[in-house]
């Protein structure tokens, strides 16, 4: 490699730059799709526990009645 001249090491460089810039590039779409998913879930998760906690009410406000 110290046998390069100056357009190899040029290439080399631009090579290793338009490489790291597609592997940014994939890494944070990768993320925000990751991101998306995992709201999604928690937002799943979260009507799942409300639309739970109303129906243990409702049972809770049933039971004193029929007693």
């Amino acid at each position: 490699m110290p046998n390069m001249d100056v357009w190899s090491w040029t290439l080399l460089t631009g090579g290793a730059f338009i490489a790291v810039t597609v592997l940014v590039s994939l890494m944070r779409r990768r993320r925000d799709a990751l991101l998306a998913e995992l709201t999604v879930q928690a937002e799943e998760e979260k009507q799942r526990k409300k639309l739970l906690e109303q129906l243990e009410k409702r049972k809770q406000r049933k039971k004193p009645q029929a007693a």
